[in-house]
C-alpha cells in the first residue's frame, strides 16, 4: 500500500515538481514549502517574540508531519526541525542539494548537524554530480537523483522573432562561476555588438558586474514568468561551472540551444553529459555566434530536449520513489 508521503521543505522547486508529477500518476504527497516550515529570515526581539513567531511554524510541522508515515527531507539542514519537540517521530529520506554537502559539510560549524541529518535517514541522495565523493563519503550507500524539473509546466520554446535574445540563467555568485561567467559576458557583448541583446536575472553578488559587460538585467519574477522568458529567448548559457542546476535543465528539458564555459561533469549513473556548445572563452563566443544564424537548426543539432527529459523531468522518477517510501515506511525509528 502507498504510505502518506510528505515532501518537506524545498530547493529550486524540485519536491513541488515531484509532488506535481506524482499526482499525475495518482499519488498524493502533501507538501511544505520553505516559507511554511520556517520564518524566511532571523527572527529580531525578546524570547518571547522569537517564540511567538516561531510557534505557528513549529505547529504547522507538527500537524504536517503527523499526517504522514514518511518524510523526504529537502536540504541537511532542514532535518534536525524533525527532532524539535513535539513533532513526531517519522522515518525521512534525505536529498542533499548542494552546498549543504559541497560546503556545509565540510565547515567544522555545520559538520555535525549535516552528518547527523545524513546517519539518521532510511535513505541518502544527493542532487548534483559534483558531490557524488562527499556524499558518499559521508553515507556510502547514497544514491544520484538529479534536480528535477516538471516538465510538463514548461511552455514550449518559440524564440521571438527579431533580434534575437541570448540569456544567461544562472544567478551571479560564486557557486555560478561568476568571474568566468562575467569574462564570457564581456567577450560576448563584443563580438555580437547590435546583433543580439544579452540579458539575465538582476540576483546575486555580481549583478551589477553584469550590467557594466552589457548584459540588460531584468528583475527577480515568479518561475512562470522566467519559464516564459526562457521560452522567448533564441540561446541559453548556462553556469560556467563542471556542473548543471535547475534552470539549465528546465532550459534543456524546453529544447533550447545552450552554450556554456569549460566541460561538464558525467551524471554518476550513465555518464551522459548535457549537450552544450562548450569550451574557453572564444570556443564558446565562436559557436554562439554560429547558432545565432539559425537557433532552431542548433536546437536540432544539439538535441537537447531528448536528452534531458527522460533524466530530469520528474514524471520519470516518481515509481522508483514509491516504492523507495513503500520500503522506507515499513522501517522503525
Amino acid at each position: 500500500m502507498t504510505p502518506e508521503v510528505l515532501q518537506f521543505n524545498d530547493c529550486a522547486f524540485v519536491a513541488r515538481s515531484m509532488v506535481a508529477a506524482a499526482g499525475r500518476a495518482g499519488l498524493h504527497w502533501d507538501y511544505l514549502p520553505p516559507s511554511l516550515v520556517r520564518p524566511p529570515g532571523p527572527v529580531v526581539g525578546g524570547p518571547l517574540r522569537r517564540k511567538a513567531t516561531y510557534f505557528p511554524y513549529l505547529v504547522r510541522r507538527m500537524r504536517a508531519v503527523s499526517r504522514a508515515q514518511v518524510v523526504h527531507v529537502h536540504y541537511g539542514t532542514s532535518a534536525r526541525l524533525l527532532r524539535e519537540r513535539g513533532v513526531p517521530r517519522r522515518p525521512y529520506v534525505l536529498t542533499l542539494h548542494g552546498s549543504d554537502i559541497r560546503r556545509q559539510w565540510k565547515d567544522p560549524a555545520f559538520h555535525g548537524e549535516i552528518q547527523r541529518a545524513v546517519d539518521e535517514a532510511a535513505h541518502v541522495f544527493f542532487a548534483n554530480n559534483d558531490t557524488a565523493d562527499n556524499a558518499r563519503a559521508a553515507r556510502s550507500d547514497a544514491e544520484f537523483l538529479p534536480a528535477l524539473v516538471d516538465a510538463s509546466t514548461l511552455p514550449s520554446w518559440s524564440p521571438d522573432t527579431g533580434r534575437p535574445t541570448i540569456l544567461f540563467v544562472s544567478r551571479w555568485d560564486a557557486d555560478k562561476g561568476v568571474d568566468r561567467q562575467l569574462e564570457l559576458a564581456r567577450t560576448l557583448a563584443r563580438a555580437v555588438g547590435p546583433r543580439a541583446r544579452l540579458a539575465g536575472l538582476d540576483w546575486g553578488p555580481g549583478a551589477e558586474e553584469a550590467r557594466r559587460a552589457g548584459v540588460g538585467l531584468l528583475p527577480r519574477m515568479p518561475q512562470t514568468e522566467f519559464h516564459a522568458l526562457m521560452a522567448r529567448a533564441h540561446i541559453a548559457i548556462g553556469q560556467a561551472t563542471d556542473n548543471f542546476a535547475t534552470s539549465e535543465f528546465e532550459a534543456l528539458c524546453m529544447g533550447l540551444p545552450m552554450a556554456a564555459l569549460g566541460i561538464r561533469i558525467g551524471r554518476p549513473d550513465d555518464g551522459s553529459v548535457p549537450p552544450v556548445m562548450q569550451g574557453s572563452v572564444d570556443d564558446v563566443v565562436g559557436q554562439v555566434l554560429e547558432a545565432l544564424n539559425d537557433p532552431r537548426g542548433a536546437a536540432r543539432r544539439l538535441g537537447s530536449s531528448a536528452w534531458a527529459l527522460p533524466r530530469y523531468d520528474a514524471a520519470s522518477y516518481v515509481p522508483r520513489l514509491d516504492s523507495l517510501y513503500q520500503a522506507v515506511s515499513r522501517t522503525t525509528v
